[in-house]
């Protein structure tokens, strides 16, 4: 049986003895234990690490091969007072790696100056334009961050010709293997055995400056008061990882925990006026970084105005700031905007092109898409769709595309099966980008859906939600909220707990909204009631019958109004009252 919303609920099933062990060990209720272990945390051991999240936890920097080589050159040009160059993606972690890679080399007394390319005349990652240009400019060291793992052409050029390129980059690496650069920093090289695979691009640079700070005291002999603190950059590094989609597991958890801490008091002049213009006056926590923040730093990006964001980040004048962040708010607007077009626009072409029995991956090309966003729409036509989607902007004869995936299509791996349509690509099994000829769409088009057809089943294309525990509303208490706060922040494969409260009644229900497209109840079981409000569900609620019960899919948050702070559910789906919901059961 399908919900309201079509999905299929599938209930977590943890090894009990496991469960048993976490709840007695770490004295945390059974159904904090459950979500520890549904989050793949092994041993009591990981769990405490989990949920204590201290800095003392992280790996040593020089397990990542190539850091030894990296550090080694990085002293020798600030022994000779070299100029470096930072060349970095346009994306929130593409600039925040640039921005705190700054900010450590001026903490050092480093000269540093740093390359955004243009998104809309140059692309993604390096071009032998940008090499020769930073070259003729002085620089004998060119470090990438969040780009460069499959430009092996230009490092080649960049040796000819006295630059010396440094490559950290965290995504996969291309079939043409590793650039021939001075040491490339990438833990899913395949000799690379560092422990934690899954950094961001700001998470590399922040693996890199700690090795090269531990150098400076170690093998330069600098005392311990000319090092700078880590500790105070990890705003940055909290910021470009969440809003890169990072998986928050293992130390990308560490350094988002407490990089959430540094930026909710930052005195950065760029993050204060950031998060006045984007209206993030409280503590700051993974939303307000995924909603409101990440997407006016990756605005400026995404309608090549990159530098914008570079320049806010690395301000150190508060009135400067303000006008940048106004700046960047403005451009969000005119995102926004062009978004809803492309919107428009590909379901138009859906609507024209798209036969949804047959085509298992969409893939769309309209010289009115805007290669900026199509990114986000891919996203939301995946959500509304569940198939992957691959949205290609045409401009002068080239395709610029952007592709999102389901959990069962891996997005990169596809594109490596149809590299003989491409000229380019890169990316993750979620999402990735690519060039093309306007000529080999339509190929690209077919191979595309061979693969699907080959990979998906009808099955795979029924969006599913993952509820982790059973709840009663009469086990929701503070203590338990207080349990599962110390597991966040939450994100990518570390998802808010999302329960299961079976045979619940709905009281008082009221529609709210402009639209009154959401809703507020109260939700009663076993005599027991609790607040509720369910978002763009009023249709689905309008379905239950007077005195009908009803299983909830849901979180639950702290509603703070007026000073008063109480728990209520957030409702994510709905469906009549089933009997029993085995657990892993795809249906009752």
């Amino acid at each position: 049986m399908l919900s309201l919303l079509n999905k299929r609920w599938i209930l977590r099933s943890p090894a009990p003895d496991k469960v048993d062990d976490f709840a007695r060990s770490l004295n945390i209720s059974p159904v904090a234990a459950r979500l520890l272990v549904n989050r793949k945390v092994e041993t009591v051991d990981e769990a405490r690490v989990f949920m204590e999240s201290a800095l003392s936890s992280l790996h040593d920097p020089f397990l990542i091969t190539g850091m030894e080589l990296a550090v080694e050159r990085i002293l020798k040009a600030i022994e000779n007072k070299e100029s470096i160059r930072l060349f970095c993606d346009y994306d929130v972690d593409g600039v925040t790696s640039a921005a705190f890679l700054t900010h450590f080399f001026r903490d050092i007394d480093v000269k540093v100056r740093y390359y955004l390319p243009e998104r809309m005349k140059e692309g993604y990652g390096i071009n032998e334009s940008a090499v020769r240009a930073i070259r003729e400019e002085g620089d004998t060291l060119m470090i990438t961050a969040d780009c460069g793992i499959t430009a092996v052409n230009e490092v080649e050029l960049a040796r000819s010709i006295g630059l010396d390129v440094i490559i950290t980059d965290h995504h996969q690496v291309g079939g043409e293997g590793l650039p021939n650069a001075v040491a490339v920093l990438n833990p899913h090289r395949s000799d690379c055995d560092y422990p934690y695979r899954f950094l961001s691009g700001v998470g590399l640079a922040f693996k890199l400056a700690t090795a090269v700070r531990n150098a400076l005291h170690n093998k330069a002999g600098w005392s311990k008061d000319r090092l700078p603190n880590m500790k105070r950059h990890l705003d940055l590094v909290a910021l470009g990882t969440i809003a890169d989609v990072a998986p928050l597991t293992g130390e990308n958890h560490v350094l988002a925990r407490h990089g959430l801490e540094v930026l909710t008091t930052t005195d950065k002049a760029g993050l204060v006026a950031l998060k006045a213009a984007a209206n993030v006056d409280n503590q700051v926590n993974a939303r307000s970084v995924g909603f409101a923040l990440g997407p006016r730093l990756n605005a400026a990006g995404r309608l090549g105005k990159a530098d914008s964001g570079f320049h806010l980040l690395t301000s150190e004048d508060l009135k400067e700031a303000k006008e940048l962040a106004r700046g960047l708010d403005g451009i969000n607007q005119e995102r926004k905007i062009i978004q809803e077009q492309v919107q428009e626009e590909a379901e138009y072409l859906i609507g024209r092109e798209v036969d949804l029995e047959e085509d298992l991956v969409i893939v769309l090309a309209s010289e009115n898409f805007h290669s900026g966003v199509v990114g986000i729409v891919a996203s939301r036509i995946v959500e509304k769709y569940f198939r992957p989607v691959v949205l290609i902007a045409l401009e002068n004869g080239t395709g610029k595309g952007s592709g999102r995936s389901i959990p069962r299509f891996n997005l990169h791996r596809a594109f490596t099966d149809c590299t003989s349509h491409l000229l380019q690509f890169g990316g993750h099994a979620y999402a990735a980008g690519l060039t093309i000829d306007e000529g080999s769409v339509d190929s690209f088009r077919n191979a595309m859906n061979e693969v699907g057809r080959r990979i998906l089943s009808e099955d795979d294309l029924v969006s599913e939600i993952l509820l982790d525990t059973p709840l009663k509303i009469s086990e929701i208490n503070q203590e338990l909220q207080n349990q599962i706060s110390r597991m966040e922040p939450f994100g990518a494969e570390n998802r808010p707990p999302v329960f299961l409260i079976q045979k619940v009644g709905v009281s008082g229900l009221k529609t709210m909204g402009r639209e009154e497209t959401h809703v507020r109840f109260q939700a009663k079981q076993e005599g027991v009631g609790i607040d509720a409000v369910g978002f763009n569900l009023a249709e689905q609620f309008a379905s239950i019958n007077a005195g009908d019960e009803v299983d909830l899919a849901c979180e639950f948050q702290i509603n703070d109004w007026n000073g008063r702070k109480k728990l209520e559910l957030k409702i994510l789906d709905l469906r009549r009252a089933c009997p029993e919901l085995a657990e892993g059961a795809i249906r009752c």
